[in-house]
């Protein structure tokens, strides 16, 4: 993956923001793709020129449920949940997601880096604890009641606009 300068990626968002192209236009022009364009455009608007700095970042399982939890609470893109936590790889935030569904909580906490070890465990793994699995539990139930909230509003307002669009009849 090419790294960028600051300065390139400062030049390339002003150039957007003066208005001299959209994403599309300016993608072409520098060999750079549309969603690179995207982010660093979001994260100059949300944090300036910090914002399109080099960034090394480990994030707490915490930290990461913070930010999927919002992610889901107002409907938005990785792109924009990146951005507004000045995530600098929006794809982070989708292996996130990804992590959570497929392993709950515990997948999210931060492992050692480099190499897994090739050494076999000669121990087998504790269970885990009761109270993660009843948090775990009680994230799920939170996250399907929510889902489900957002469903019937979304009908509801689909019967708003259907009723509104049709005109209203006399009754005799």
């Amino acid at each position: 993956m090419k790294r960028y300068q600051t300065e390139f990626k400062l030049k390339v968002v002003k150039s957007f923001l003066a208005g001299d192209g959209g994403a599309k236009l300016l993608a072409r022009q520098w060999s750079v793709s549309e969603e690179k364009i995207r982010t660093w455009v979001s994260h100059y608007r949300l944090h300036g020129i910090d914002g399109l700095r080099p960034k090394r970042s480990t994030y707490s399982a915490q930290f990461k449920l913070k930010v999927l939890s919002h992610q889901d609470r107002e409907q938005l893109s990785s792109r924009q949940v990146a951005a507004i936590y000045d995530i600098r790889n929006p794809n982070q935030v989708v292996v996130w997601r990804r992590k959570l569904d497929e392993g709950g909580v515990e997948a999210l906490w931060n492992r050692e880096q480099g190499h897994p070890s090739m050494k076999k465990d000669q121990h087998c793994p504790a269970p885990p604890s009761i109270s993660t699995t009843d948090s775990v539990q009680a994230l799920r139930e939170e996250n399907e009641q929510l889902r489900a909230e957002m469903a019937y509003l979304k009908k509801l307002q689909a019967l708003i606009r259907s009723k509104g669009s049709v005109a209203p009849t006399k009754r005799v």
